[in-house]
């Protein structure tokens, strides 16, 4: 079970215990942390990461004696940098840490730049390791069928998490996105689903095949009302979100995430599935069909096509089993 998250006053707390009462390291990651909310609208988790592996960095500067409590981020070097990353290496902190930690620090000299906080920025120099970025897991279509089958459509929750599962994996939407719908965004006539402040807070539509949209009906129409039902406080305002659980109010991403592991134990699945395997598997199912990249990077909700990009070595990989099954001379004997 994955822990939950710490919110961004526990992160701050715990920030500034680890670096001590050094206000010439704390005052400046405050600060980038308001510009990263206020001007690049950040997202509350990416706040969090940054305050963290800053904090991480100047907690290790002073245990190493490197700074004093008196001196601030413009007496970092380029070779404590160097010497840190040798550290979380040695701490078994694998490449992707170390690049996502080291890119956090370049990001943080950069705006202290602009602030004029510092006169040059050591992170600058450093390269940053090379890392392979592993290829999502995905479901193929027998697994997807194999998992859909499974909720008991006689009972509500039933056909709750019948229509979840088909809604996650038609339109592709992150579990945030999905527990944030409310029934205003669902077009019904055109199949499809509005999500408002999505990733970087970019509104997209997404669209919905027969099977999710057939499912998301029924759910509603015969379902729904009776979890809303069971909520304790009547004189609540009703929840408007489409996915209720147990009491009657709003289902969480995380317990989405636990509803997509329980269905995925139950299916006898090895692999990992969360809902975001669901995402992965729309993305490398619509581009192994012909799809255009583009449209999935829209359906998606992806800044750069290169994010997409990633589903088509999914695509190549799935390509060349086939191949090496289908042709005679694909492989030696």
């Amino acid at each position: 079970m994955p822990r939950p998250k710490k919110s961004e006053a526990d992160a701050k707390a715990e920030a500034r215990k680890a670096v001590g009462s050094s206000i010439k390291l704390c005052a400046p990651i405050d600060g980038f942390a308001s510009y990263l909310t206020d001007v690049r609208d950040s997202s509350k988790n990416t706040v969090i990461s940054y305050r963290h592996d800053l904090n991480q960095f100047a907690d290790w500067l002073q245990a190493e004696k490197l700074l004093t409590k008196t001196q601030g981020w413009d007496k970092v070097s380029y070779l404590m940098i160097r010497r840190y990353l040798g550290h979380l290496a040695q701490n078994d902190y694998n490449r992707r840490s170390v690049v996502r930690k080291l890119s956090s620090l370049k990001a943080f000299y950069k705006w202290m730049e602009r602030e004029g906080e510092v006169t040059e920025n050591p992170a600058a120099k450093v390269l940053s390791p090379k890392t392979s970025k592993p290829l999502p897991d995905v479901l193929d279509l027998e697994e997807i069928e194999k998992l859909l089958v499974l909720p008991d459509e006689k009972s509500a929750f039933g056909r709750r998490d019948k229509a979840l599962l088909e809604v996650l994996y038609a339109s592709g939407l992150r579990v945030a996105e999905a527990s944030a719908l409310v029934l205003g965004d669902i077009d019904w006539r055109a199949g499809e689903v509005r999500v408002s402040g999505g990733k970087g807070n970019k509104d997209r539509v997404v669209l919905l095949g027969r099977f999710a949209v057939k499912a998301l009906k029924e759910y509603v129409n015969d379902a729904r009302p009776w979890l809303l039902a069971r909520r304790k406080d009547k004189l609540a305002p009703v929840c408007e979100n489409v996915w209720i659980n147990s009491r009657g109010t709003r289902l969480t991403p995380h317990a989405m995430y636990i509803l997509v592991q329980e269905y995925s134990a139950r299916a006898g699945f090895t692999k990992k599935v969360t809902p975001h395997t669901l995402r992965h598997s729309f993305a490398t199912h619509l581009l192994q069909n012909g799809a255009d990249l583009r449209v999935v990077q829209e359906l998606l909700g992806h800044r750069t096509l290169s994010s997409t990009q990633i589903y088509t070595r999914v695509g190549a990989t799935h390509l060349k089993v086939i191949y090496d099954k289908a042709h005679p001379r694909a492989k030696s004997g």
